[in-house]
């Protein structure tokens, strides 16, 4: 959600995303949908965590090919120096590729965050773990400069 919050948009399109009010009802709205359909569907939602793609993004996206029953290509790993046109609010970091540098960086924020933390509730510490079938979580690197952080 940060990354909404902090990201430059044009006025009118989207506006709710500078309004805490807004997100945390928005937040809301997506985890009723997910709760409901792991309910509905027990075991047929797959849940990824961010973390895990950042860390594992060879072995997490090994392993979303294989779920999906698609081939492998060693290109998938390269997306990031694909030339085709990218939309998106994320352009530039699209070409970056994967990087650790930013998973902690709503910590600068905090203090200013607390009321949208006030307005989740309890549904701000979201403990999900991926899901993904046969994908089996590396141990837990402690990368320099992120000693004792949670993720």
């Amino acid at each position: 959600m940060l990354a909404v919050i902090i990201e430059s948009h044009t006025t009118g399109t989207l506006d709710y995303t500078s309004d805490f009010s807004s997100l945390a009802e928005l937040y809301h709205a997506y985890r009723d949908l997910m709760d409901h359909w792991d309910k509905e569907l027990p075991g047929r939602v797959t849940h990824v965590r961010y973390e895990d793609l950042v860390h594992d993004m060879p072995g997490m996206a090994k392993s979303i090919i294989q779920a999906t029953g698609l081939e492998w290509h060693d290109d998938v790993l390269s997306f990031h120096k694909k030339k085709h046109a990218v939309n998106t609010l994320s352009t530039t970091q699209v070409r970056k590729g994967i990087y650790k540098h930013s998973l902690q960086s709503w910590r600068k924020y905090e203090e200013e965050l607390q009321p949208l933390v006030e307005l989740i509730g309890d549904r701000v510490d979201a403990k999900r773990e991926t899901t993904l079938p046969g994908y089996v979580q590396p141990p837990p690197v402690v990368e320099e400069g992120e000693e004792g952080s949670k993720e």
